[in-house]
């Protein structure tokens, strides 16, 4: 298999020319990414101080968070698709659908949070919360929504700076916003009674401070001359939707997988969980070559866009296998100190070294197949994205529901491993074939 276009592309869309400015867009993007997931980390961490109850809060608003994310990273990626598109173009209404954006954007939360409270005894039933926390419960998730609705300025503006090829100033600004979150959470629970609400506090205090910052960064552009445009909902319909689908799609999976292993001991599923979840943290670098490789494609020229789509992908692939070639054998060779680290008990910390020892040696296609899909959405073609997911965790889950039960964790991650090599495979080529048959 050869990861080459052929030499009219060459000639049209300069591949060569892709690497060396992808490779410096994904390494600022990259340290956006790693704030946020400082964030992540931090928040998890100051609630743990706050006891067991806030913890099990945050656990409980795990299914609403996926909701939440699936919301600001739509709205995310078709703000950036949309910025690309209008500077590539030569147009200063970079920020023409970005109040539709918002309005729309911010009213799925609105009505998440709303929806929430009015549904609240049916929804706390389901999810079997203990009456003493339902109160704790409603209160941290509608303040959850509502403070995210304020951080979908920050978050809007600095996918409008990614999207024109600023993606230093977006890092920056990411960095600005995990810096005074973190700040305004700490201030909060010193000097207040708010407990777990800080975090929502800090939410909304970052929102503000970035929210100014981000206004003060694209001074400059003019703004749009009405709330809500049917061009920008098309957009937002067409770039960040199916985005919003995936994320909602990968929560199933996981709750897949738990199904699969139903009948698998207690340390098998935590030791199989943690796994998972630091694979997530690696996902971090393919999420930013994918995003640097396709703003460059993005702000290319060309009024024939199948060979400068094509480039792109052939470069995400070349930067993102040997970035996680080097990540699969750290995980291989790091595999004992590190299951360790995450887990203190040994029968735990032996599925999870069971784990990367299986996964490690697949991470390196793993992702390539996670930058392939960030591309794809970023370029506009996140519909293509959203169906090469769907067919692979449709047939993996399949697959997984078909094994002979009991199903342990160690059988999971060998299919999982399997699946990664020909996921890679199948996915590389499908794209390839769907972008070699679209012309825009």
């Amino acid at each position: 298999m050869a990861f080459l276009i052929d030499e009219t592309d060459l000639a049209v869309a300069g591949k060569a020319s892709l690497v060396v400015p992808a490779i410096r867009f994904s390494a600022s993007i990259l340290v956006g990414l790693l704030a946020g997931l400082v964030l992540q980390i931090f928040t998890l961490a100051f609630l743990g101080r706050l006891g067991e109850d806030a913890l099990y809060v945050r656990a409980i608003y795990t299914p609403i968070g996926f909701l939440v994310l699936a919301v600001t990273e739509g709205l995310v990626v078709a703000t950036q698709v949309s910025a690309g598109i209008a500077t590539r173009s030569g147009r200063r209404d970079t920020l023409r659908p970005l109040p539709t954006f918002l309005v729309l954007g911010g009213g799925a939360l609105i009505l998440t949070a709303g929806v929430f409270a009015a549904a609240a005894t049916p929804i706390l039933n389901a999810l079997e919360v203990d009456p003493a926390d339902r109160g704790a419960v409603l209160i941290f998730v509608v303040a959850v929504c509502l403070a995210t609705v304020v951080s979908l300025v920050p978050l809007a503006g600095g996918a409008v700076l990614r999207g024109m090829g600023r993606t230093v100033a977006s890092s920056v600004l990411a960095v600005g916003f995990t810096v005074v979150s973190i700040g305004a959470m700490v201030v909060l629970r010193v000097w207040t009674d708010l407990g777990m609400l800080a975090v929502p506090g800090g939410t909304l205090t970052a929102g503000v401070v970035a929210g100014a910052a981000s206004c003060w960064l694209l001074r400059g552009h003019p703004a749009a001359s009405s709330w809500f445009r049917r061009d920008a909902a098309a957009e937002l319909w067409r770039f960040g939707a199916p985005v919003a689908v995936t994320f909602l799609m990968l929560s199933s999976v996981n709750f897949g997988y738990l199904r699969v292993l139903r009948d698998a001991t207690s340390a098998d599923i935590a030791g199989f969980n943690l796994g998972q979840g630091a694979s997530s943290l690696f996902m971090v670098v393919a999420i930013a070559v994918g995003s640097g490789t396709a703003i460059v494609a993005n702000l290319r020229q060309g009024e024939v866009r199948r060979p400068i789509d094509a480039a792109g992908l052939s470069a995400a692939v070349r930067i993102s296998l040997p970035a996680y070639a080097g990540i699969g054998i750290l995980a291989v060779v790091l595999r004992d100190p590190l299951s360790r680290l995450l887990a203190a008990d040994e029968d735990v910390a032996r599925t999870t070294a069971d784990y990367f020892l299986w996964m490690g040696p697949t991470y390196a296609v793993f992702g390539g197949t996670l930058a392939v899909l960030t591309y794809l959405e970023q370029v506009g073609r996140a519909r293509t994205a959203l169906l090469l997911n769907a067919v692979y965790f449709a047939v993996l889950l399949v697959i997984a529901f078909l094994l002979p039960q009991p199903v342990g964790s160690n059988t999971l991650t060998k299919l999982l491993a399997i699946s990664n090599v020909a996921g890679f495979l199948t996915c590389w080529q499908s794209a390839r074939y769907l972008i070699d048959r679209g012309r825009r």
